[in-house]
C-alpha cells in the first residue's frame, strides 16, 4: 500500500518576503510622498452647491478669517496684492481664490476689485460642496 506524499509548503513560504517588501515599500512611500501643498493660511472655504471642481493651478490667493492674505504661499499686505498679482499673471492666466467662510466680505470684496484692475479676467472663488 502506497500512500501520496503530503503536498509541498514551499510556495507558501517563498510568499512571505514578497509580502514583506511590498509592505516597507507601502511604508516608505507613505512617509515620503506628500500628496498637495500645504495652504500657507488657514482657511475654511464657505460651503457651495457648485461641483465644478477648480481648473489648472496658475496663482493663488488665501485669504483667512483674520484678514491675513496670502500669494502663492507667501503672506503678503493686501496693499501689495495688485502690484504683486500684475507681475506674476501670465497672459491670459487664471487667478484662484481661497477665502474663509468667517473673513470679512468687504475685504474679499476688495481683493476681487484688486485682482480685476490687475488685469484677472479669470477668477474662480473656491468653496467646498454643501452638505444636503
Amino acid at each position: 500500500m502506497q500512500f501520496a506524499r503530503p503536498g509541498s509548503r514551499r510556495a507558501v513560504e517563498n510568499t512571505l518576503p514578497l509580502i514583506n517588501i511590498v509592505f516597507l515599500l507601502l511604508i516608505f512611500f507613505m512617509i515620503a510622498g506628500r500628496l498637495a501643498e500645504p495652504d500657507p493660511l488657514g482657511v475654511t472655504p464657505p460651503a457651495s452647491a457648485s461641483e465644478r471642481p477648480p481648473g489648472e493651478r496658475d496663482i493663488e490667493v488665501h485669504i483667512d478669517a483674520g484678514g491675513r492674505m496670502a500669494l502663492e504661499g507667501e503672506t503678503i499686505e493686501a496693499a501689495d496684492l495688485r502690484a504683486r498679482v500684475f507681475a506674476l499673471l501670465p497672459e491670459g492666466g487664471v487667478v484662484r481664490m481661497k477665502a474663509d467662510g468667517a473673513a470679512d466680505a468687504a475685504l474679499v470684496v476688495a481683493a476681487m476689485e484688486a485682482l480685476r484692475e490687475a488685469g484677472v479676467e479669470n477668477l474662480h472663488l473656491l468653496t467646498v460642496s454643501a452638505e444636503p
